[in-house]
């Protein structure tokens, strides 16, 4: 069964963020997901869950200074204690809004000399995050992320995601496959998502080349949600694109997986 969450941080961006919750549930989600809550008061957010009768299933792990480019800290030297300084703010945030998944972002490394160090400092950070999730009832996720729209991200491949996994060996660590990365890294999205699905507990999609919805670009999502639907996969799909016009009509191609756009 197909099940789809609305990234508020991609759709509806007709109206400000506070009155996508609304917009979200009109239109038939019953999930929602974005990249970050920490500029609002948690208790608003928490609110406008409940009154348009939304869950939350997903939001990343402070990024760092965003706009000086940077995306994430748990790979980064040197900023191990700010990594985990903002991350015991991200557990307030989900245990009030009850998240059960949250993306912990890699971060940046440019310098190639330093990619053993930082994999050393992101496995302790993910193993860290881990345990503490675990205690509090939540997952954390990685994701790899294409190396075209964020160049030195250090992440990147499934693959190599599914080996951290493996290696790491915890319970409360799993994959967050966005199948536009996957499609721009290696493609062959059919026998990926039989691989990955096992270890993954939130799936995004989009259309390259531009980010669109999945029925304006070059990957045959019907198909690949038969292979989903086909599968043990519970989880939710978020729809986490850029609409080519506007979200209402963006969205015409979920009218079969519970989307009523009128």
């Amino acid at each position: 069964m197909i099940k789809l969450s609305a990234n508020l941080s991609f759709l509806f961006n007709e109206v400000p963020f506070k009155k996508k919750f609304k917009e979200a549930s009109k239109v038939g989600f019953k999930a929602v997901e974005f990249l970050f809550p920490y500029e609002y008061n948690v208790n608003e957010i928490k609110e406008l869950l409940d009154e348009n009768k939304l869950s939350l299933v997903l939001f990343n792990t402070h990024p760092g200074e965003w706009e000086k480019g940077e995306r994430g800290l748990a790979s980064v030297l040197k900023r191990e204690n700010e990594f985990k300084e903002n991350f015991y703010k991200t557990v307030e945030y989900a245990k009030i809004l009850n998240c059960p998944n949250i993306h912990i972002m890699a971060g940046i490394n440019s310098n190639k000399n330093d990619t053993i160090k930082c994999r050393n400092v992101y496995l302790k950070n993910l193993f860290f995050c881990a345990n503490i999730a675990e205690e509090n009832n939540f997952n954390v996720l990685i994701e790899p992320i294409n190396n075209i729209d964020i160049p030195d991200y250090h992440l990147n491949y499934v693959s190599d995601a599914i080996d951290i996994i493996k290696e790491i060996n915890h319970p409360a660590l799993k994959l967050q496959l966005d199948l536009y990365h996957a499609q721009i890294m290696t493609g062959n999205l059919s026998r990926l998502i039989n691989k990955a699905l096992p270890y993954t507990k939130h799936i995004q999609i989009a259309s390259p080349p531009g980010r669109n919805e999945p029925n304006e670009g070059e990957i045959n999502y019907p198909f690949l949600f038969n292979t989903i639907s086909d599968s043990q996969y519970e989880g939710y799909i978020g729809c986490e694109y850029n609409p080519l016009k506007n979200t209402k009509d963006s969205l015409k191609w979920a009218k079969n997986y519970g989307i009523n756009i009128i």
